[in-house]
């Protein structure tokens, strides 16, 4: 999954105006990002942890978000629906308000800014549905799991199974078997109320089944 400049950057605009990564907050596993306080639209940056794209009917449909990445950056153009997360791992964020972005930001700079920034996960996530297209639930459940790893979330994914369920809009029993399935075969354990990876490796010839080609 390519990764955003887009966060250092604004960062550095935004330390000029006090604000840094000292202001940063805990996120735990399981909580929603927020779209707006006080009317105001809000944009999350994410500096740790791994957050899941909320679309409709709060399904797992928008892709992953990792460290450097924006949630809800569409509102600095004023357009379209308000997009929302879930924390799939403990992480750390800041939040601005679009209009602050606005206000401290060339307007062209910072439209080019979004619109690059969306291009790009519409293609992230384009590539993500080609590759999962046709595959079981345990090989879904796999590449999601492989996923949060590889973008630096840690061994353990913290949200219950039922939780997994509705975020990848499958039936909690096909998650349990799912789970249990990779328990198994010792690519990952069960805990309560989350997810131990043990073997990244047995995860990834499962979540991505493409044949290799020697060399």
């Amino acid at each position: 999954m390519p990764t955003s400049h887009l966060v250092p950057s604004l960062l550095s605009i935004l330390a000029v105006q006090g604000l840094d990564e000292g202001d940063a907050r805990p996120a735990l596993p399981g909580a929603h990002t927020l779209a707006e306080a006080e009317g105001e639209p809000l944009i999350t940056f994410i500096l740790g942890g791994v957050a899941a794209r909320l679309g409709r009917h709060a399904a797992l449909s928008q892709g992953l978000a990792g460290p450097e990445e924006l949630i809800n950056f569409d509102a600095v153009l004023r357009r379209g629906p308000a997009e929302t997360a879930i924390w799939l791992t403990p992480g750390r964020f800041l939040t601005v308000s679009a209009q602050r972005l606005v206000d401290r930001i060339d307007g062209a700079t910072l439209i080019d800014a979004a619109l690059a920034d969306l291009r790009r996960r519409n293609a992230a996530l384009e590539a993500e549905l080609r590759r999962h297209a046709g595959l079981k639930v345990e090989q879904r459940l796999a590449a999601l799991i492989l996923n949060v790893h590889d973008l630096g979330g840690g061994d353990v994914l913290a949200l219950r199974q039922s939780d997994l369920a509705d975020l990848m809009q499958v039936r909690r029993a096909s998650i349990s078997g799912a789970c249990a399935a990779l328990d198994e075969i010792g690519a990952i354990r069960l805990r309560r109320g989350a997810l131990e990876i043990v073997d990244p490796e047995i995860l990834r010839r499962i979540g991505d089944p493409q044949p290799v080609t020697p060399p």
